[in-house]
Protein backbone atom coordinates (compact mmCIF):
# COMPACT_ATOMS: atom_id res chain seq x y z
CA UNK A 1 0.00 0.00 0.00
CA UNK A 2 1.01 3.44 -1.00
CA UNK A 3 2.00 5.74 2.61
CA UNK A 4 -0.45 7.70 4.08
CA UNK A 5 -0.58 11.51 2.95
CA UNK A 6 2.86 11.35 1.63
CA UNK A 7 1.38 8.95 -1.30
CA UNK A 8 -2.01 10.23 -1.93
CA UNK A 9 0.06 13.58 -2.51
CA UNK A 10 2.32 11.91 -4.78
CA UNK A 11 0.21 9.75 -6.89
CA UNK A 12 -1.81 13.30 -7.86
CA UNK A 13 1.08 15.03 -8.41
CA UNK A 14 1.98 11.97 -10.71
CA UNK A 15 -0.71 12.28 -12.83
CA UNK A 16 0.83 15.41 -14.45
CA UNK A 17 3.27 12.81 -16.30
CA UNK A 18 0.27 10.47 -17.25
CA UNK A 19 -2.16 13.64 -18.70
CA UNK A 20 0.99 14.82 -20.74
CA UNK A 21 1.67 11.18 -22.29
CA UNK A 22 -1.60 10.35 -23.01
CA UNK A 23 -1.65 13.74 -25.09
CA UNK A 24 1.94 12.91 -26.30
CA UNK A 25 0.71 9.78 -27.31
CA UNK A 26 -2.85 10.68 -28.95
CA UNK A 27 -2.43 13.79 -30.07
CA UNK A 28 0.90 15.47 -30.35
CA UNK A 29 2.29 13.45 -33.45
CA UNK A 30 -1.07 14.23 -35.28
CA UNK A 31 -0.78 18.02 -34.40
CA UNK A 32 3.15 17.97 -35.96
CA UNK A 33 2.48 16.10 -39.13
CA UNK A 34 0.02 18.57 -39.17
CA UNK A 35 1.41 21.72 -39.06
CA UNK A 36 4.51 20.43 -40.96
CA UNK A 37 2.57 19.42 -44.11
CA UNK A 38 2.24 15.68 -43.49
CA UNK A 39 6.63 15.42 -42.96
CA UNK A 40 6.71 12.58 -40.90
CA UNK A 41 10.95 12.89 -41.29
CA UNK A 42 10.04 16.40 -38.86
CA UNK A 43 8.24 14.47 -36.95
CA UNK A 44 10.48 11.77 -36.36
CA UNK A 45 13.71 13.94 -35.41
CA UNK A 46 11.37 15.43 -33.14
CA UNK A 47 11.28 11.95 -31.42
CA UNK A 48 15.08 11.10 -31.82
CA UNK A 49 15.89 14.72 -30.71
CA UNK A 50 13.73 13.93 -27.19
CA UNK A 51 14.82 10.63 -26.89
CA UNK A 52 18.98 11.32 -26.99
CA UNK A 53 18.66 14.75 -25.20
CA UNK A 54 16.66 13.06 -22.56
CA UNK A 55 19.78 11.37 -21.95
CA UNK A 56 22.19 13.75 -21.42
CA UNK A 57 19.37 15.77 -19.27
CA UNK A 58 19.55 13.00 -16.79
CA UNK A 59 22.81 13.29 -16.03
CA UNK A 60 22.47 17.47 -15.90
CA UNK A 61 19.94 16.78 -13.29
CA UNK A 62 21.77 14.03 -11.56
CA UNK A 63 24.50 16.25 -10.72
CA UNK A 64 22.15 19.11 -9.30
CA UNK A 65 22.61 17.52 -5.81
CA UNK A 66 21.66 20.79 -4.07
CA UNK A 67 18.18 19.43 -5.38
CA UNK A 68 16.02 16.78 -3.32
CA UNK A 69 14.15 14.06 -5.47
CA UNK A 70 10.79 16.29 -4.15
CA UNK A 71 11.75 19.73 -5.39
CA UNK A 72 13.11 18.19 -9.12
CA UNK A 73 10.01 16.65 -9.36
CA UNK A 74 7.79 19.92 -8.81
CA UNK A 75 10.17 21.39 -11.21
CA UNK A 76 9.47 18.56 -13.85
CA UNK A 77 5.56 19.19 -13.09
CA UNK A 78 6.33 22.76 -13.81
CA UNK A 79 8.32 22.67 -17.12
CA UNK A 80 5.69 20.06 -17.93
CA UNK A 81 3.16 23.05 -17.67
CA UNK A 82 5.41 25.50 -19.21
CA UNK A 83 5.06 23.22 -22.47
CA UNK A 84 1.65 23.32 -23.04
CA UNK A 85 2.07 27.06 -22.41
CA UNK A 86 4.89 27.54 -25.18
CA UNK A 87 2.28 25.06 -27.45
CA UNK A 88 -0.53 27.66 -26.36
CA UNK A 89 1.20 30.80 -27.23
CA UNK A 90 3.60 29.94 -30.10
CA UNK A 91 0.52 27.69 -32.06
CA UNK A 92 1.74 26.37 -35.25
CA UNK A 93 5.02 28.21 -35.46
CA UNK A 94 6.38 25.79 -33.23
CA UNK A 95 7.10 23.76 -36.33
CA UNK A 96 9.66 26.49 -36.92
CA UNK A 97 11.39 25.71 -33.61
CA UNK A 98 10.52 21.49 -33.42
CA UNK A 99 14.10 20.50 -32.35
CA UNK A 100 14.48 23.37 -29.90
CA UNK A 101 11.11 22.50 -28.26
CA UNK A 102 12.26 18.51 -28.13
CA UNK A 103 14.95 19.92 -26.21
CA UNK A 104 13.04 22.03 -23.85
CA UNK A 105 10.81 18.82 -23.47
CA UNK A 106 13.22 16.60 -23.24
CA UNK A 107 14.47 18.91 -19.69
CA UNK A 108 10.98 18.42 -18.33
CA UNK A 109 10.89 14.80 -18.58
CA UNK A 110 14.86 14.39 -17.05
CA UNK A 111 13.26 16.44 -14.02
CA UNK A 112 10.14 14.43 -13.64
CA UNK A 113 10.87 11.10 -14.75
CA UNK A 114 14.54 10.85 -12.91
CA UNK A 115 12.79 11.71 -8.82
CA UNK A 116 9.60 10.46 -9.75
CA UNK A 117 11.15 6.29 -10.63
CA UNK A 118 13.29 6.44 -7.05
CA UNK A 119 10.20 7.98 -5.25
CA UNK A 120 7.69 5.35 -6.30
CA UNK A 121 10.28 3.04 -4.97
CA UNK A 122 10.82 4.50 -1.45
CA UNK A 123 7.13 5.43 -0.69
CA UNK A 124 6.67 1.53 -1.22
CA UNK A 125 7.27 -1.40 0.22
CA UNK A 126 8.98 -4.53 -1.23
CA UNK A 127 5.59 -6.25 -1.22
CA UNK A 128 3.61 -3.79 -2.16
CA UNK A 129 4.62 -3.04 -5.92
CA UNK A 130 2.23 -5.04 -7.54
CA UNK A 131 -1.16 -3.56 -5.86
CA UNK A 132 0.96 -0.06 -6.35
CA UNK A 133 1.32 -0.78 -10.29
CA UNK A 134 -1.81 -1.98 -10.73
CA UNK A 135 -3.69 0.84 -8.98
CA UNK A 136 -1.55 3.54 -10.64
CA UNK A 137 -1.95 1.84 -14.12
CA UNK A 138 -5.73 1.76 -13.34
CA UNK A 139 -5.77 5.71 -12.68
CA UNK A 140 -3.94 5.96 -16.06
CA UNK A 141 -6.84 4.24 -17.91
CA UNK A 142 -9.23 6.00 -16.54
CA UNK A 143 -7.71 9.39 -17.06
CA UNK A 144 -6.87 8.08 -20.66
CA UNK A 145 -10.29 7.27 -21.17
CA UNK A 146 -11.62 10.96 -19.98
CA UNK A 147 -8.91 12.80 -21.41
CA UNK A 148 -8.38 11.89 -25.14
CA UNK A 149 -12.51 12.14 -26.04
CA UNK A 150 -12.42 15.60 -23.98
CA UNK A 151 -9.51 17.21 -26.08
CA UNK A 152 -10.81 15.05 -29.42
CA UNK A 153 -13.88 17.17 -28.30
CA UNK A 154 -11.69 20.75 -28.07
CA UNK A 155 -9.80 19.93 -31.05
CA UNK A 156 -12.88 19.19 -32.90
CA UNK A 157 -15.11 21.89 -32.02
CA UNK A 158 -12.84 24.58 -31.33
CA UNK A 159 -8.87 24.46 -32.11
CA UNK A 160 -5.62 23.35 -30.43
CA UNK A 161 -5.70 25.89 -28.32
CA UNK A 162 -8.79 24.87 -26.58
CA UNK A 163 -7.17 21.67 -25.54
CA UNK A 164 -3.86 22.96 -24.50
CA UNK A 165 -5.78 25.61 -21.80
CA UNK A 166 -7.36 22.17 -20.49
CA UNK A 167 -4.00 20.02 -20.38
CA UNK A 168 -2.43 23.71 -18.00
CA UNK A 169 -5.84 23.66 -15.81
CA UNK A 170 -5.12 19.84 -15.21
CA UNK A 171 -1.13 19.88 -14.76
CA UNK A 172 -1.86 23.34 -12.77
CA UNK A 173 -3.73 21.29 -10.33
CA UNK A 174 -0.86 18.86 -10.26
CA UNK A 175 1.97 20.87 -9.39
CA UNK A 176 -0.13 22.37 -6.72
CA UNK A 177 -0.44 19.08 -4.58
CA UNK A 178 3.01 18.69 -5.35
CA UNK A 179 3.76 21.77 -3.29
CA UNK A 180 2.47 19.06 0.01
CA UNK A 181 4.30 16.15 -1.04
CA UNK A 182 5.96 15.76 2.76
CA UNK A 183 9.75 14.84 3.13
CA UNK A 184 10.94 11.19 2.68
CA UNK A 185 14.27 9.85 2.27
CA UNK A 186 15.10 12.86 -0.55
CA UNK A 187 18.97 12.13 -1.31
CA UNK A 188 20.45 10.98 -3.99
CA UNK A 189 24.13 10.01 -4.90
CA UNK A 190 25.78 11.04 -8.43
CA UNK A 191 25.38 8.53 -11.47
CA UNK A 192 28.11 6.13 -11.67
CA UNK A 193 27.68 3.26 -13.89
CA UNK A 194 31.34 2.06 -13.41
CA UNK A 195 30.73 1.46 -10.01
CA UNK A 196 27.39 0.16 -10.61
CA UNK A 197 28.53 -3.03 -13.04
CA UNK A 198 31.23 -3.60 -9.91
CA UNK A 199 28.42 -3.67 -7.91
CA UNK A 200 26.12 -5.63 -9.51
CA UNK A 201 29.28 -8.30 -10.71
CA UNK A 202 30.02 -8.11 -6.85
CA UNK A 203 26.71 -9.36 -5.77
CA UNK A 204 26.09 -11.59 -8.87
CA UNK A 205 23.08 -9.96 -10.70
CA UNK A 206 25.40 -9.53 -13.74
CA UNK A 207 22.72 -12.51 -15.74
CA UNK A 208 19.54 -10.50 -14.21
CA UNK A 209 20.82 -7.08 -15.58
CA UNK A 210 21.74 -8.54 -18.97
CA UNK A 211 18.04 -9.99 -19.53
CA UNK A 212 16.43 -6.91 -17.85
CA UNK A 213 18.50 -4.62 -20.51
CA UNK A 214 17.31 -7.16 -23.41
CA UNK A 215 13.76 -6.99 -22.22
CA UNK A 216 13.99 -2.91 -21.99
CA UNK A 217 15.64 -3.25 -25.97
CA UNK A 218 12.63 -5.26 -26.96
CA UNK A 219 9.83 -2.73 -25.14
CA UNK A 220 11.17 0.12 -26.72
CA UNK A 221 10.71 -1.53 -29.96
CA UNK A 222 6.82 -2.57 -29.53
CA UNK A 223 4.97 -0.94 -26.81
CA UNK A 224 6.76 2.10 -25.85
CA UNK A 225 7.85 3.61 -29.23
CA UNK A 226 6.92 4.03 -32.59
CA UNK A 227 4.74 1.46 -32.55
CA UNK A 228 2.06 3.89 -30.99
CA UNK A 229 2.69 6.75 -33.02
CA UNK A 230 2.09 4.65 -35.74
CA UNK A 231 -1.14 3.19 -35.11
CA UNK A 232 -1.99 6.50 -33.94
CA UNK A 233 -1.19 7.80 -37.60
CA UNK A 234 -2.68 4.99 -39.38
CA UNK A 235 -5.69 5.33 -37.08
CA UNK A 236 -6.54 9.30 -37.90
CA UNK A 237 -5.62 8.57 -41.72
CA UNK A 238 -8.69 6.59 -41.88
CA UNK A 239 -10.95 8.26 -39.15
CA UNK A 240 -9.97 12.14 -40.25
CA UNK A 241 -10.68 13.44 -37.40
CA UNK A 242 -9.47 14.32 -33.59
CA UNK A 243 -12.72 13.65 -32.17
CA UNK A 244 -12.94 10.15 -33.69
CA UNK A 245 -9.49 9.02 -32.88
CA UNK A 246 -9.95 10.76 -29.42
CA UNK A 247 -13.50 8.78 -28.96
CA UNK A 248 -11.31 5.69 -30.38
CA UNK A 249 -8.90 5.87 -27.84
CA UNK A 250 -11.38 6.03 -24.65
CA UNK A 251 -13.26 3.38 -25.90
CA UNK A 252 -9.94 1.38 -26.19
CA UNK A 253 -8.96 2.03 -22.71
CA UNK A 254 -12.29 0.76 -21.43
CA UNK A 255 -11.26 -2.41 -22.78
CA UNK A 256 -7.53 -1.79 -21.17
CA UNK A 257 -9.43 -1.76 -17.84
CA UNK A 258 -10.90 -4.28 -18.06
CA UNK A 259 -8.45 -6.54 -19.18
CA UNK A 260 -6.44 -5.22 -15.90
CA UNK A 261 -9.32 -6.18 -13.66
CA UNK A 262 -9.72 -9.80 -14.69
CA UNK A 263 -5.90 -10.55 -15.37
CA UNK A 264 -5.83 -9.43 -11.41
CA UNK A 265 -8.82 -11.41 -10.37
CA UNK A 266 -8.72 -14.06 -12.13
CA UNK A 267 -4.92 -14.74 -12.81
CA UNK A 268 -2.34 -15.69 -10.17
CA UNK A 269 0.87 -13.69 -10.45
CA UNK A 270 2.64 -16.81 -10.41
CA UNK A 271 0.61 -18.19 -13.96
CA UNK A 272 0.49 -14.95 -15.62
CA UNK A 273 3.89 -15.31 -17.02
CA UNK A 274 3.11 -18.91 -18.68
CA UNK A 275 0.81 -16.16 -20.69
CA UNK A 276 3.19 -13.57 -22.18
CA UNK A 277 4.52 -15.83 -25.43
CA UNK A 278 1.17 -17.15 -26.61
CA UNK A 279 -0.37 -13.71 -26.05
CA UNK A 280 2.02 -12.15 -28.01
CA UNK A 281 2.22 -15.04 -30.35
CA UNK A 282 -1.74 -14.31 -31.26
CA UNK A 283 -1.02 -10.98 -31.04
CA UNK A 284 0.92 -11.10 -33.80
CA UNK A 285 -1.06 -13.16 -35.86
CA UNK A 286 -4.21 -11.13 -35.38
CA UNK A 287 -1.61 -7.96 -36.56
CA UNK A 288 -0.30 -9.60 -39.57
CA UNK A 289 -3.97 -10.97 -40.43
CA UNK A 290 -5.50 -7.51 -39.84
CA UNK A 291 -2.40 -5.95 -42.47
CA UNK A 292 -2.94 -7.99 -45.53
CA UNK A 293 -6.70 -7.35 -45.02
CA UNK A 294 -5.80 -3.38 -45.21
CA UNK A 295 -3.75 -3.65 -48.36
CA UNK A 296 -6.09 -5.91 -50.15
CA UNK A 297 -9.38 -4.82 -49.48
CA UNK A 298 -11.05 -1.71 -50.30
CA UNK A 299 -11.01 0.43 -47.05
CA UNK A 300 -13.59 2.74 -48.00
CA UNK A 301 -15.97 -0.35 -48.98
CA UNK A 302 -18.85 -0.03 -46.78
CA UNK A 303 -20.46 -2.77 -44.29
CA UNK A 304 -24.22 -2.59 -43.27
CA UNK A 305 -25.00 -3.68 -40.11
CA UNK A 306 -28.61 -3.32 -39.10
CA UNK A 307 -29.09 0.48 -39.21
CA UNK A 308 -25.04 1.23 -39.29
CA UNK A 309 -22.86 1.52 -42.30
CA UNK A 310 -19.01 1.04 -40.80
CA UNK A 311 -16.49 1.20 -43.41
CA UNK A 312 -14.00 -1.81 -43.68
CA UNK A 313 -10.84 0.85 -42.99
CA UNK A 314 -12.67 2.08 -39.78
CA UNK A 315 -13.39 -1.63 -38.78
CA UNK A 316 -10.22 -2.95 -39.27
CA UNK A 317 -8.39 -0.29 -37.63
CA UNK A 318 -10.62 -0.48 -35.09
CA UNK A 319 -9.31 -4.27 -34.27
CA UNK A 320 -5.58 -3.08 -34.68
CA UNK A 321 -6.12 -0.65 -31.81
CA UNK A 322 -8.73 -3.81 -29.58
CA UNK A 323 -5.83 -6.06 -29.99
CA UNK A 324 -3.16 -3.55 -28.61
CA UNK A 325 -5.79 -2.63 -25.56
CA UNK A 326 -5.97 -6.14 -24.90
CA UNK A 327 -1.98 -6.77 -24.86
CA UNK A 328 -0.55 -3.78 -23.89
CA UNK A 329 -1.58 -3.32 -20.59
CA UNK A 330 -1.21 -6.72 -19.69
CA UNK A 331 2.69 -6.30 -20.35
CA UNK A 332 3.28 -3.15 -19.24
CA UNK A 333 1.93 -3.89 -15.79
CA UNK A 334 4.09 -7.27 -15.75
CA UNK A 335 7.19 -4.90 -16.99
CA UNK A 336 6.95 -2.12 -14.67
CA UNK A 337 6.60 -4.95 -11.51
CA UNK A 338 9.35 -6.27 -12.62
CA UNK A 339 11.71 -2.89 -12.85
CA UNK A 340 10.58 -2.36 -9.35
CA UNK A 341 10.86 -5.95 -7.77
CA UNK A 342 14.06 -6.59 -9.86
CA UNK A 343 15.42 -3.14 -8.10
CA UNK A 344 14.65 -4.58 -4.63
CA UNK A 345 15.43 -8.45 -5.33
CA UNK A 346 18.80 -7.55 -6.51
CA UNK A 347 19.16 -5.05 -3.46
CA UNK A 348 19.91 -2.01 -5.52
CA UNK A 349 21.17 0.60 -2.59
CA UNK A 350 20.41 3.97 -2.59
CA UNK A 351 23.33 4.81 -3.83
CA UNK A 352 22.82 2.73 -6.93
CA UNK A 353 19.16 3.22 -7.37
CA UNK A 354 20.46 6.45 -9.78
CA UNK A 355 22.57 4.39 -11.59
CA UNK A 356 19.50 1.52 -12.43
CA UNK A 357 17.65 4.15 -13.37
CA UNK A 358 19.89 5.83 -15.85
CA UNK A 359 20.97 2.62 -17.09
CA UNK A 360 17.49 1.38 -18.35
CA UNK A 361 16.85 4.98 -19.54
CA UNK A 362 19.90 4.80 -22.26
CA UNK A 363 18.55 1.21 -23.33
CA UNK A 364 14.69 2.56 -23.60
CA UNK A 365 15.72 5.48 -25.13
CA UNK A 366 18.09 3.81 -27.83
CA UNK A 367 15.85 1.48 -28.65
CA UNK A 368 12.99 3.77 -29.28
CA UNK A 369 15.37 6.20 -31.28
CA UNK A 370 16.33 3.14 -33.38
CA UNK A 371 12.36 2.52 -34.29
CA UNK A 372 12.05 6.35 -35.47
CA UNK A 373 15.55 5.95 -37.52
CA UNK A 374 14.21 2.84 -38.60
CA UNK A 375 10.45 5.11 -40.03
CA UNK A 376 12.62 7.70 -41.28
CA UNK A 377 14.66 5.30 -43.75
CA UNK A 378 11.25 3.51 -44.91
CA UNK A 379 9.61 6.96 -45.89
CA UNK A 380 12.23 7.43 -48.02
CA UNK A 381 10.61 4.68 -49.82
CA UNK A 382 6.93 6.17 -49.15
CA UNK A 383 4.52 6.64 -46.83
CA UNK A 384 1.04 5.10 -46.84
CA UNK A 385 -1.20 3.19 -45.37
CA UNK A 386 0.46 0.25 -46.58
CA UNK A 387 3.50 0.92 -45.48
CA UNK A 388 2.72 1.83 -41.89
CA UNK A 389 0.66 -1.72 -41.67
CA UNK A 390 3.90 -3.80 -42.69
CA UNK A 391 5.79 -1.64 -40.18
CA UNK A 392 3.07 -1.91 -37.55
CA UNK A 393 3.70 -5.86 -37.86
CA UNK A 394 7.62 -5.75 -37.67
CA UNK A 395 7.25 -3.92 -34.39
CA UNK A 396 4.43 -6.20 -33.20
CA UNK A 397 6.69 -9.12 -33.86
CA UNK A 398 9.15 -7.45 -31.20
CA UNK A 399 6.64 -8.14 -28.85
CA UNK A 400 7.26 -11.71 -28.95
CA UNK A 401 11.18 -11.31 -28.02
CA UNK A 402 9.69 -8.46 -25.25
CA UNK A 403 7.40 -11.50 -23.55
CA UNK A 404 9.69 -14.11 -23.57
CA UNK A 405 12.84 -11.74 -21.38
CA UNK A 406 9.05 -10.80 -19.19
CA UNK A 407 9.11 -14.55 -18.79
CA UNK A 408 12.55 -15.68 -18.30
CA UNK A 409 12.95 -12.58 -15.33
CA UNK A 410 9.84 -13.75 -13.39
CA UNK A 411 10.25 -17.79 -14.15
CA UNK A 412 14.30 -17.81 -13.25
CA UNK A 413 14.28 -14.86 -10.60
CA UNK A 414 11.09 -13.22 -9.12
CA UNK A 415 9.17 -16.97 -8.27
CA UNK A 416 11.70 -18.62 -6.89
Amino acid sequence: MVYNDVGKNFLISDLAGKVISVFKDVFLGIYFLKITQGNIVNVSMYYITFFLTYLICLIIVNRLQKLNLVSMFRIGIFLSLMQCILLLIVGEKISNFIILFAIFASIGNAFYYYPEQILIKRVNREDDFQNYITKDQILKYTISIILPFVLGYCISKNSYELAFSVLIVVILICFIFSLFIKEIDLKHEKINLKRFFTNINKNGNRKIITLLSFRTLFRGLSSFGVLSTLITIMTFLVVSTELSLGSISSFITIISILVIYCTNKFIKKENLYKLFIPLSIIQSIVVIILTFSMMYFDINMMIHMGTINISIGFLLVLLYNIVNGISSPIFEISNSVVYYECMCKQNINKEDEPNYVFWFEIMINISRSLGYLILIIVSKIGFNLNIISVLIVVFTLMYIAFAYTLKKINKDYLLN
